[in-house]
Parts: C-alpha cells; sequence; structure tokens
C-alpha cells in the first residue's frame, strides 16, 4: 500500500558505475575501474550494515537506518503535496463532503491514540484526503502523518467505520513504525551491494550491465520483498490495536480482508512473493489478536472520547504528550510485564555486560516502556533487572506490578547469584536495587 516509495529512488552519483562502452578500448578501462570500485563499495556496505541497524521500540525488530525519519518525512512533504495538487486539478480529490467529515472523524480517533504510543508524532503535520477513485482499493500514510484513502476502497468493499479504522489503523502503523525510512535504507543498501557484486563478477563491460540487472531483480525479490511481508504483518497488529483503543471494532480487521480478498479474488493465492500477506493468511493473524484486543475495546466504548481536532485544530493547543508515558503494543511478553508477572530465567552475562550502559542511560532518560522491553529481551536474572521493571512498572502506572518487581528485587539481592554488587563484571550504575 505504500505506492509512494517508488518515487524517492535515490541516484547516487558518486556510487554510480561509470558509462561502460566498447568503443576505443573504453571497455577494459571501464570495467578496470569499476573492478577498483568493488573493495570501496563492498567495505561501505558491511560498515552500512553494522553500524545502520537499530532497534525500533514500536516494534522490538531490529531495522536498518541510514535515512532518518525526519530526512523521509521532508521527503514525504514535497510529494504528498504534488500528489494531491494533481488530483485537485484532475478534480479528483473530494473537500467538504460528507465522507470526508466521516474518514476525518475515524482518522482522528486514531491519532489520538498513536500519540501515545509514539509522543513525537504530537508534532507531525498530520493529513488526511479523500480521493475520487472507484476504481482503486488502497490507502497509505506517508512518514509524518500524510495519509489518503481512494473511494474505491470504500465503496467497492461498502466498508464500515469498524472496516476503515482498520485500514487507517493499518497504515499509521507504517509511519509510526519508520517503515518508510526503512523502506528507503534497504533500497540505498540494495543499490550498492548490487554494484559491488556485479563489479567483481564482471569480465567485460557487457558482463558488468547484465550481471547489474540481474542483481538487482534478485535484490527486489529476496531482499525488498520479505521486508514488505514483515512490516506489513507489523502494521496489521499496530492497526488493530490502535483501532481497538479508539473504540472500533477488533473483528472488522477481519471482515475487512474478507471482503478484500472477494474483492481482489485472491483466494487461496500464495503470499511468498507477494509484498502483501494473503487475505487469508491476515485473517488468521488478525482473529488471533481478537481476544486480547477486546479489553481494549470494550473500555474504549466506555470512556468518554477526546475532542482534540489532530488534523484541523490549532497547532499550540495540541495536547502534549510526555515520553516517558509512552506505551508499548500488546505482546505476550508485555501483557504478563503489566500484570507484574515477568520472570527473567536467563543467565547471558556476556549480552548484559554489552547493555548494561544503555539501561542505565533509559532509567535516567526514564523512557519506561523502552527500559523494560529491553530488560525483557535481555531476561537476565538480576536484582537490578527486577529494579529496573519496577520502576518502568510504577513510570507507566502499572503500581501493584511495581511492588511484585521490588519484592523481587530485594529477594535476589541476598544471593551472591543474582546481587548486582557481588557480580563480577557488573556494575549496580550507582543504584541500590536491593532496598526497599
Amino acid at each position: 500500500m505504500q505506492i509512494w516509495l517508488q518515487k524517492f529512488t535515490t541516484n547516487h552519483d558518486a556510487l554510480s558505475p561509470p558509462e561502460l562502452t566498447e568503443a576505443n578500448g573504453a571497455d577494459q578501462a571501464s570495467l578496470h575501474m569499476a573492478l577498483n570500485r568493488f573493495p570501496a563499495l563492498a567495505a561501505l556496505a558491511v560498515v552500512f550494515t553494522l553500524t545502520g541497524c537499530a532497534t525500533n521500540s514500536m516494534t522490538g525488530r531490529s531495522q536498518l537506518v541510514l535515512v532518518s525519519e525526519e530526512s523521509a518525512s521532508k521527503q514525504s512533504v514535497s510529494y504528498y503535496n504534488s500528489m494531491m495538487g494533481d488530483f485537485k486539478k484532475k478534480e479528483k480529490l473530494i473537500v467538504g463532503s460528507p465522507i470526508n467529515t466521516r474518514v476525518e472523524a475515524i482518522t482522528n480517533k486514531l491519532i489520538q491514540q498513536a500519540v501515545q504510543y509514539q509522543p513525537k508524532s504530537a508534532s507531525w503535520a498530520w493529513q488526511v484526503n479523500v480521493i475520487d477513485d472507484d476504481k482503486t482499493i488502497n490507502a497509505f500514510c506517508m512518514p509524518g502523518g500524510l495519509m489518503a484513502i481512494y473511494t474505491g476502497l470504500i465503496n467497492q468493499l461498502d466498508a464500515t467505520d469498524d472496516e476503515i479504522a482498520q485500514v487507517m489503523g493499518h497504515e499509521i502503523g507504517h509511519a509510526l513504525a519508520g517503515h518508510g525510512a526503512e523502506k528507503m535504507s534497504v533500497q540505498i543498501a540494495s543499490n550498492i551491494a548490487v554494484l559491488a557484486i556485479s563489479a567483481a563478477a564482471a569480465k567485460n563491460s557487457r558482463d558488468f550491465s547484465n550481471n547489474q540487472l540481474a542483481l538487482t531483480v534478485a535484490a527486489l525479490a529476496f531482499v525488498n520483498l520479505p521486508n514488505g511481508r514483515i512490516t506489513e504483518t507489523e502494521a496489521d497488529k499496530i492497526g488493530i490495536e490502535l483501532a481497538a483503543r479508539a473504540g472500533y471494532d477488533p473483528a472488522a480487521a477481519v471482515s475487512l480482508w474478507q471482503k478484500m480478498a472477494t474483492a481482489t479474488k485472491s483466494k487461496g493465492r500464495s503470499d511468498f512473493l507477494s509484498t502483501h500477506p494473503s487475505p487469508e493468511r491476515r485473517q488468521e493473524t488478525l482473529l488471533a489478536l481478537g481476544k486480547p484486543m477486546g479489553p481494549l475495546y470494550a473500555a474504549a466504548k466506555a470512556t468518554e472520547r477526546p475532542s482534540y481536532d489532530w488534523l484541523k485544530g490549532d497547532y499550540d493547543s495540541r495536547p502534549k504528550i510526555e515520553a516517558s508515558s509512552a506505551q508499548a503494543f500488546y505482546s505476550e511478553s508485555w501483557d504478563r510485564f503489566i500484570k507484574g508477572e515477568s520472570q527473567l530465567k536467563g543467565g547471558n552475562m556476556p549480552a548484559y555486560l554489552v547493555k548494561q550502559g544503555s539501561l542505565a542511560d533509559l532509567y535516567k532518560a526514564g523512557s519506561w516502556r523502552d527500559l523494560a522491553s529491553k530488560v525483557l529481551d535481555l531476561d537476565f536474572e538480576l536484582d537490578l533487572s527486577y529494579f529496573y521493571l519496577s520502576k518502568a512498572a510504577k513510570g507507566l502506572g502499572f503500581e501493584q506490578a511495581a511492588e511484585k518487581y521490588q519484592l523481587q528485587a530485594i529477594e535476589l539481592g541476598k544471593s551472591e547469584k543474582t546481587a548486582c554488587a557481588k557480580k563480577f563484571m557488573v556494575s549496580c550504575s550507582g543504584l541500590q536495587p536491593s532496598t526497599p
């Protein structure tokens, strides 16, 4: 659904191979130049791979990040404005109609939830437009919260408000999880790898061109497409939770894809080489999420909806969302954490030693969600680990869970095997985790 990405293909002149011709002996010279570039290109690809990865706090997955979210958002603005301008000239942009009011009301409720998970998104210039195209079943959200939905999706599917919420929640999920910047980063890395391998395998300029073409296709099939399936599934999970917390029925996520299967005639199609998991596969995943989303949906229905308009409201009067209060999306591990039921049983000390400095930094910064997530991922049984869980739980408002983790920290502090003060090479970071 992220159709805009094709616009951002970057031509890196400094890394591109020279024009290769066979006239006047330029063939061998050009090939020599390309081969000379191979070590530098290969080294650059390795450096990018080793240094360009970061764990996304929304998904917990390591992502290649060569393009910042800020950069991706800036590029989105110019393309989005151009795209909407073109639709307006063609009189394909619907304005001031009941369908706008409907879509904006749904989207506003979703944004109100999105900013709770990604506080920095409260500063985004959120927009949503409706495109008059009944033949197109699509919607998108670019980095920075720039959205659109096609009338084909609404009309062909006869979509209910709950189903529209699932679609827009899914698209917002792409933006929250940084999928746009990740996709651009993967494309850059793929281009570098293609140039390097093509140059290494080529015997002449024609080989170089043929290799580059073949490897480009392979890169698209085996790098970009699998990543697309992963990000689509992540966006589905984020979307159904945003919608549930906004008061939209999680069951609509399943009915939406039932309608999508019928409309696109994709029943029984394999999703092996598809950028979007098949509707049937999606239904299985979303149906499984329905049960844990139920309580969130029920709570939202019993809660008064916010009145702030994120799409048209005064920017200076926007609600302030503290970074320390950022919430995590549902997972079985996080569900146990908020109930005070997390049990750390691992003993991978090398991994803990590498990360103990970053844990201390997160604690000092009050980044409670990220602190808890990292401690749970490390799974290292230590009084300091439970101390961190206790402080994170308290900071996020889970008081009973905080008390349970503090008691476990005190108990572990009595043993030489699990007390940070008595553990070789482990730092307590100036804290006293075993003190009540």
